[in-house]
């Protein structure tokens, strides 16, 4: 199973998310992270929710992902999509990164064997404009 086959919608970086999407184009995951508090959070934003912190800095994922939750989608919500489903929305994650979830898809894994928990890795989906976005598959 492999994520939709169409061309998907490639991300527009802005000011606050830069970073997240040049460390994309290094293939490595990586979230904002306050400078001062330490927590980290996403999608990343100017300041910290927590403390109001302006500073901060990024950390990378590491290698532990797992399924937080999900959904499939069984009704295709435009004609375009009609050929894909059913396919899976997932929320992904990282137990070193407490807090942290990531919106993705999980692409080896048909949606009736997806279960909350499930170990997943890193894997990477190229948008049209070059941008690798960040998706999942199963832990061996």
């Amino acid at each position: 199973m492999t994520m939709l086959g169409m061309p998907l919608p490639s991300p527009t970086p802005t000011i606050d998310d830069a970073p997240f999407w040049h460390s994309c184009r290094e293939r490595v995951l990586r979230f904002q992270r306050c400078a001062g508090c330490g927590r980290v959070r996403h999608p990343p934003g100017p300041g910290c929710p927590e403390c109001a912190s302006l500073a901060s800095n990024w950390v990378a994922a590491g290698d532990d992902a797992e399924l937080f939750a999900f959904t499939v989608v069984r009704h295709a919500v435009s004609p375009a999509l009609a050929a894909f489903v059913p396919y899976t929305i997932a929320i992904v994650a990282f137990p070193s990164l407490a807090g942290v979830r990531l919106i993705s898809n999980v692409t080896d894994v048909a949606p009736e064997d997806l279960q909350i928990g499930l170990r997943l890795m890193l894997d990477w989906q190229e948008a049209p404009n070059g941008i690798p976005l960040p998706r999942f598959r199963r832990k061996p």
